[in-house]
């Protein structure tokens, strides 16, 4: 059994192939509602909530390689002894540990805006003072903004922004502070190249925090895998444009015959 909430998209087809979609950091995997529903056709599939966020019930020093292992508990839930996975961010560290840890399970990854490394212990234990201290989520809104959107996506009348940003604001300091700590601790920087399962990397063209060149420096370490930019996003181009993303998603995941 999991500890992670998760959600069926669409079950009306047992026998379509599962597809998982993990959320970033501070949010809940509703963010991936404009891609999910756009492949639900042809998946069954799922999106989870991280430990302490949305549904999802704290996980205290839990690391990247233990959410791996929930991620497969998630498919067992769901019968399926393979299935994919895509995640952004911190679930993109998911999304590649996933390839290393369990990589009979897998389809296949897809890894977006994400890295083999998040900076360490150092980085991370400044955040984890900083809302500490704040008791709040809320106060680092406006500054999370500016590296999760491109330019002007938030002056348009689009919904999406703005609720991924609530859900940031709104989500437990605790649970955000317990999976800040699993990437001070995560580190796959000479494992990477060991990778052998099909991986898509995407990233957003104007994302500061995983950018296109350090995304592309990823796929040039993984034999055979692919690579793609998404024009005119940030940190969150499965939220900026969802249809970009699900064509990636679905040509990345068309069957194979196997």
């Amino acid at each position: 059994m999991t500890a992670l909430a998760h959600t069926l998209i669409n079950d009306a087809d047992p026998n379509a192939p599962l597809l998982i979609l993990g959320p970033s950091l501070g949010t809940h995997g509703s963010q991936w509602a404009g891609v999910a529903y756009r492949l639900a056709d042809d998946f069954r599939v799922v999106t989870l909530d991280l430990p302490g966020h949305g549904l999802s019930p704290r996980m205290p020093d839990v690391t990247i390689d233990d959410l791996a292992d929930e991620v497969v508990a998630v498919a067992d839930a769901y019968g399926a002894d393979r299935f994919w996975f895509a995640g952004v961010s911190i679930s993109g560290a998911i999304a590649l540990t996933l390839a290393l840890r369990a990589p009979e399970r897998l389809r296949g990854v897809s890894a977006l805006c994400t890295g083999d490394y998040f900076g360490g212990a150092e980085r991370w234990d400044e955040r984890i003072r900083e809302v500490r201290e704040a008791g709040s989520l809320r106060p680092f809104v406006a500054d999370t903004a500016d590296r999760w959107f491109a330019a002007g996506f938030l002056d348009e009348d689009i919904a999406a922004g703005p609720i991924v940003l609530e859900q940031l604001a709104q989500t437990d300091p605790d649970g955000y502070i317990d999976c800040c700590g699993a990437l001070a601790r995560y580190d796959i920087r000479d494992r990477v190249a060991e990778i052998d399962v099909p991986v898509l990397f995407l990233a957003g063209s104007q994302d500061i925090g995983n950018t296109p060149e350090a995304m592309r420096a990823l796929h040039e370490q993984v034999d055979g895998s692919r690579f793609a930019v998404v024009p005119d996003s940030a940190h969150l181009p499965l939220v900026e444009h969802p249809e970009l993303v699900a064509d990636h998603l679905a040509s990345f995941c068309a069957p194979s015959g196997d």
